[in-house]
């Protein structure tokens, strides 16, 4: 299984290239990006700055984040919007060679409720029509992917349709697109108040389950709030959506996150150690 760190380890003004050598000095297989980040410099110059990296690192396999948002009803920005993606799919792959794209369909937040709202918004506020807009807009999406052997994973994320694993399934029937599976992010359906446990979310997405995310976090006594840690601090068992994974991943790609305001440096050492003692145990 591959391993990828997350940008935002070390995100920020002009650290693409400290990101590149914190991942090749923890072992890990490549990174993953964000579509485009203002940090650094305008969208050609970033883009450029990647290819130059993927030069350098070109054992790295490289995942970009690629929201697109169907929840709109919007139609010619929709095609507008589907073709810049294509021509960006053709720019990853022969510029990175990037097998997938971590793909995100719009925010859901419902009238009144706070961003943080994560149980009122995203699934918990879609209808049928979020649902069938979204489903249409993979399907046209699907041949293009696999034109390219490519593949998208929805992820897992609040505020979006695709938040829950529940919802996951329903939005993947629907379209019926191949091409199309989730990044499971365990941490994001942990935080959700309608969020269900690691053995439910594998028998949801059962084979649709392209990619995936290790964060770890840690409730409050008063279950009010969770606050982000190292992998093995928190109260998510890293080991059993580990043990979960080595299943399913049909390009064996995984990514570790750091969504914290601490040193990146340091808990990219950890969070990687970590990990391999993870992989090790279970290969036992």
């Amino acid at each position: 299984m591959k391993t990828l760190l997350h940008v935002n380890y070390y995100e920020g003004l002009g650290k693409l290239e400290t990101l590149f050598k914190i991942a090749a000095s923890n072992g890990c297989s490549g990174v993953e990006l964000r579509r485009f980040s203002a940090y650094e410099t305008d969208e050609q110059g970033y883009l450029n700055k990647i290819a130059d990296l993927k030069q350098r690192y070109s054992d790295f396999e490289i995942i970009f984040g690629y929201p697109l948002n169907y929840m709109v009803d919007e139609p010619e920005r929709i095609k507008t919007d589907e073709q810049n993606f294509i021509k960006f799919l053709d720019w990853a792959q022969a510029a990175c060679g990037t097998k997938i794209i971590n793909f995100f369909t719009g925010n859901l937040i419902a009238p009144g409720a706070e961003y943080t709202d994560y149980e009122k918004n995203g699934s918990a506020c879609a209808t049928e029509v979020h649902y069938e807009r979204a489903a249409v807009g993979l399907r046209r999406l699907n041949p293009e992917l696999a034109k390219r052997n490519m593949r998208i994973a929805l992820e897992s994320h609040n505020c979006y349709l695709h938040d829950l694993p529940q919802a996951c399934a329903k939005l993947l029937d629907m379209a019926d697109a191949d091409r199309c599976g989730i990044n499971y992010d365990h941490g994001n359906i942990f935080i959700n108040h309608n969020g269900v446990g690691i053995d439910e979310c594998f028998k949801l997405l059962n084979g649709r389950i392209y990619y995936a995310h290790l964060k770890n976090l840690m409730r409050t006594p008063d279950f009010k709030y969770n606050l982000a840690t190292h992998l093995e601090d928190g109260h998510i068992d890293t080991c059993q959506v580990m043990k979960g994974l080595a299943n399913e991943l049909p390009d064996g790609i995984i990514a570790i996150e750091y969504p914290c305001s601490g040193d990146g440096v340091i808990a990219a050492k950890r969070d990687m150690d970590y990990i391999r003692f993870l992989q090790d145990f279970l290969a036992q």
